[in-house]
C-alpha cells in the first residue's frame, strides 16, 4: 500500500447533518490509512426549487423523461459541492463516498493511481448498483482489472476522480439539468472505469426509505398503447434537446444527446427494472454486443 495515500488523495463523505448511515466506512477509511472530512449534503429551499432557481426543469424532464424531485436536486448540487471542495484541495486525486456506502473489500490503490494519473478526465466507480454498462472492449471481463466502460455504470455512491473529470463536472452547467449519476456533461467526455462487477470494493443499501432522494419513478410497460407514447415521447425529446443544445440552456453536442437517451439511460432503466434491487446482481455488456443489447432494450420502452 502506498505510504503517501494521505497526500494523493482528497477523501469525502457526504453527509447531511453530519449522520454516517453507513455501519463500516469511517473505520474502514481509517483501517486504510485514509484520512477523510465531510462534505455537508445539500437540502434545497422548496421555494428556490420550485422557482427554478437551482435546475432547469424543462431541460431535465427532457434529458430524464421525468420531473427531477428536490432529493435529486439536491443530491446533485452536494455532489458538485463535494468536487468544488477537492479542486480547492492541494490534492492530486479526489475519492466521494456517500454516507451510506459500505466497504467489503480492500482498495488497490496502486492501479487507481494508474488510471487517475493522467490529463484525460478520468472517473473510477468503486461499487456497483444493479444495472448495465457497455465495456470499452470484448476484454474477458472475469478478471480482477477495472473496466473501462463506454456507458457510465449506475449509482455515483462511491467513486475516485481526477482533476480534469472534476473541472469539467463543476463547470459544465450553472443550473442542475441532470442526474449525479452520471450528468449529460460526462458522455465521450469522461473515461469511465468500474470496479469488476463480480469483485467490487464498495457496496450501498438500495432501500429507497434510507435514501436521501426516496425512490426514482422508473417503470416500464408492456402496454402496447404506452409503448408507442413513450417511443413518440423519446423521439420528441431527442429533436427538442437538438434544438435547445444550439442555445446556452444546454452545453452537450448531438452525439452526448444521442448516447445519453438512447445509451446509457436505456440501459439504466432497464437494468434497475428487471433485477432484484436488494442483490447486487450486474452485468458488463461487451462493446461486440452494444447494439444486439440496444435492440434487446428498445423494445421494452
Amino acid at each position: 500500500m502506498p505510504s503517501n495515500l494521505h497526500s494523493q488523495f482528497f477523501v469525502q463523505i457526504i453527509s447531511i447533518k453530519n449522520v454516517i448511515r453507513s455501519e463500516n466506512l469511517e473505520s474502514k477509511l481509517t483501517g486504510l490509512g485514509l484520512k477523510f472530512q465531510i462534505s455537508p449534503g445539500v437540502v434545497p429551499n422548496e421555494t428556490d426549487f420550485q422557482a427554478g432557481l437551482l435546475h432547469s426543469s424543462f431541460v431535465s424532464k427532457l434529458l430524464c423523461q421525468r420531473n427531477l424531485s428536490i432529493g435529486e436536486v439536491g443530491c446533485a448540487l452536494a455532489h458538485r459541492n463535494a468536487m468544488h471542495n477537492f479542486l480547492n484541495s492541494n490534492h492530486k486525486f479526489g475519492i466521494i463516498f456517500e454516507d451510506d456506502t459500505e466497504i467489503i473489500a480492500d482498495f488497490d490503490f496502486d492501479i487507481m493511481m494508474q488510471l487517475l494519473d493522467s490529463n484525460l478526465s478520468t472517473v473510477i466507480a468503486l461499487g456497483w448498483t444493479p444495472g448495465f454498462a457497455i465495456a470499452k472492449t470484448s476484454q474477458d471481463i472475469s478478471r480482477e482489472e477495472p473496466i473501462e466502460l463506454v456507458t457510465s455504470q449506475t449509482g455515483a455512491f462511491a467513486y475516485a476522480i481526477n482533476r480534469p473529470a472534476a473541472k469539467l463536472m463543476v463547470s459544465s452547467q450553472e443550473k442542475i439539468i441532470d442526474f449525479a449519476d452520471w450528468p449529460i456533461c460526462t458522455v465521450n467526455k469522461v473515461k469511465f472505469y468500474a470496479i469488476n462487477p463480480h469483485s467490487p470494493w464498495v457496496t450501498t443499501n438500495y432501500d429507497p426509505e434510507l435514501s436521501t432522494i426516496g425512490e426514482r419513478e422508473i417503470s416500464i410497460s408492456n402496454s402496447a398503447i404506452k409503448i408507442l407514447v413513450g417511443r413518440i415521447r423519446l423521439a420528441t425529446s431527442l429533436l427538442t434537446l437538438m434544438l435547445v443544445s444550439k442555445t446556452n440552456k444546454l452545453n452537450a453536442s448531438p452525439k452526448q444527446i444521442v448516447q445519453r437517451l438512447l445509451i446509457r439511460d436505456l440501459l439504466y432503466k432497464n437494468g434497475t427494472s428487471q433485477v432484484d434491487q436488494k442483490s447486487t446482481k450486474n452485468e458488463v455488456v461487451p462493446i461486440t454486443l452494444k447494439f444486439q443489447k440496444m435492440l434487446t432494450i428498445l423494445r421494452l420502452i
